[in-house]
């Protein structure tokens, strides 16, 4: 009888864990890696699903209304990539796993960034903060990431660089804000820099010596800044004349007024620094000969000067993600969040046909959204009829996708289909099982009947 028990016991024990790696995703989310890639986007989510599978590598919960999750995501010790864009957090998440490689967290409300903030996540190598509110970056705040190399501050409210960048950077985005200077101190220390863009901010001119600290920069956009044509930007005109890097040459002046609206690369250096012959006068000729013969030795430069810059160095891959001090560690991830989008990704799960593309980006929520704390109810999936409200992107490389409700519907009626066979399955197991057991009990019953009479003296 306790034989009989302890199968019983051990058959109820055994058939949940059967059905526990098939478990389906969270409801309205695509997960086309179970345990690599989870997206749940434009969901009108106010907190985290409660299903995500503690294994996700990649996760996703873009274009929804999140307010605060902190503390929330730890858990996740082999989460690398986590988007967390478009949506209300007026603050820098906290409590992340340190196992994060690459963060997204584009508009939403931050406002600034403590020293804090970061701490334990050093294992960072791509991180964007465009379209925040973001107005100050307490000295230090990224100075432990020594794996950085993209970092987005796109669209923010900063009115100076940074300071304590790390080195390892090697793609810096600071358009968008309004930077009246350049910090010679804060760029010296990126030597790694190769891509600075630093264009649409209050720039009057640059420093001497700006770009020849930098070994390995290729590529500067400062087109749309407040450029003031005078003495103070000769440096500027030499380097943009000499062509040692791949810059924009559509340089406009703003001050003075005789010059405002001029290509500052069709400006003569007497126009620029009239005074520039006074001091010395055959020394500076020779100066001004010598730029005279720059412009003459680079006639492309003037060709197509009203041309932006058109080509930026590619962004780092991050779905192959690699340790530099113990290449064993080397991960290769099936899908990534910058290759599917979430709507592909339904429409995946319905064809079994899929192929990546680039993914772009656009704005979510209106300003007159209001947030609401989620500290009481961490797990609360919303059902709004808002869920299915605008579509946009995952990160800035997404395009816009039409709203598909049907692939979700099948997808979901899919999902409980296979749970519901799965159950029907556990239960005919228990039943065999039973059976089984009973027919073993009836002959072990049997057996003991015949054994004492065989055992009775012959008389």
């Amino acid at each position: 009888m306790l034989c009989y028990r302890c199968d019983v016991l051990l058959a109820l024990f055994v058939c949940p864990l059967i059905c526990l790696p098939m478990s389906p995703c969270p409801p309205g989310c695509c997960c086309p890696g179970p345990g690599f890639l989870v997206l749940c986007e434009s969901l009108g989510l106010r907190s985290l699903p409660r299903s995500v599978p503690l294994s996700t590598s990649a996760l996703s919960v873009a274009r929804n209304q999140l307010c605060n999750v902190d503390h929330l995501l730890r858990p996740f010790s082999g989460l690398q990539e986590l988007s967390l864009s478009h949506n209300l957090l007026a603050r820098f998440p906290r409590g992340l796993p340190p196992s994060l490689e690459s963060l997204l967290l584009q508009q939403n409300r931050i406002t600034y960034i403590t020293s804090g903030s970061l701490r334990q996540l050093r294992n960072l190598t791509r991180l964007d903060l465009e379209d925040n509110r973001i107005r100050a970056i307490q000295p230090g705040a990224l100075q432990g990431l020594n794996k950085l190399q993209v970092l987005t501050l796109k669209g923010n409210k900063l009115s100076s660089l940074p300071v304590n960048l790390p080195p390892s950077l090697t793609d810096l985005d600071l358009s968008g804000n309004c930077i009246a200077s350049l910090d010679l101190p804060s760029l010296s220390a990126l030597i790694n820099l190769q891509v600075l863009q630093i264009n649409s901010n209050c720039l009057r001119s640059v420093p001497e010596n700006t770009f020849d600290i930098l070994p390995r920069l290729r590529s500067v956009d400062l087109t749309d800044n407040l450029w003031v044509c005078q003495c103070d930007i000769l440096y500027l005109y030499r380097w943009l004349v000499s062509g040692r890097l791949k810059m924009a040459t559509d340089v406009v002046c703003k001050e003075p007024v005789h010059l405002a609206q001029h290509l500052l690369l069709n400006l003569s250096v007497i126009s620029i620094c009239p005074h520039v012959l006074k001091p010395n006068r055959k020394t500076n000729q020779l100066m001004f000969n010598n730029a005279a013969a720059m412009d003459t030795s680079h006639p492309g430069l003037y060709e197509d000067n009203e041309a932006p810059l058109k080509e930026i160095s590619k962004r780092l891959p991050i779905t192959k993600t690699q340790n530099p001090h113990d290449p064993h560690k080397a991960r290769l991830l099936p899908y990534s969040l910058e290759t599917l989008t979430y709507e592909e990704c339904l429409s995946f799960n319905m064809s079994h046909s899929f192929s990546p593309t680039e993914l772009k980006t656009e704005s979510f929520l209106g300003e007159d959204q209001r947030c609401r704390e989620n500290r009481t109810a961490p797990y609360f999936l919303s059902t709004s009829p808002s869920s299915a409200g605008t579509l946009s992107a995952l990160s800035t490389f997404r395009e816009e996708v039409p709203p598909t409700a049907a692939p979700q519907m099948f997808y979901q009626r899919d999902s409980t289909v296979v749970v519901s066979l799965l159950a029907v399955l556990c239960v005919l197991l228990v039943l065999i099982m039973m059976a089984v057991l009973i027919v073993l009990k009836k002959v072990l019953v049997q057996q003991q009947r015949v054994e004492p009479a065989n055992e009775r003296p012959v008389g």
